[in-house]
């Protein structure tokens, strides 16, 4: 189940996973975050061991999107370790996401 980071705790919920973060930043109004939620949502159910998932509202957390540069919804930003941060910025298939996340974490 994804977790959910705000300004207040965002850098505690990443830190925790000791897995690589998926990190959704969506905005309520945003017809196609809404469309990719339940993607996510799959995609991390089906492969739970590999990655955590994490949202954060960029309405209720402009520090943390501001942090990662996000400036636009949705973006996808992948964090692991040792490995520079990966972006997927609009809506994207289910099938480039877990293409992206195979590659990136190959």
């Amino acid at each position: 189940m994804a977790k959910i980071a705000d300004d207040t705790n965002s850098d505690q919920v990443i830190a925790e996973d000791t897995t690589p973060v998926l990190v959704d930043f969506w905005a309520p109004w945003c017809k196609p975050c809404q469309a990719l939620a339940p993607i996510l949502e799959e995609i991390e159910a089906a492969n739970g061991q590999e990655f955590g998932l994490v949202k954060v509202n960029v309405d209720a957390s402009e520090s943390i999107a501001a942090r990662f540069n996000v400036r636009g919804v949705p973006t996808l930003v992948l964090l692991a370790k040792d490995k520079p941060a990966e972006r997927k910025v609009g809506n994207v298939s289910r099938a480039t996401i877990e293409d992206w996340i195979s590659a990136s974490l190959a």
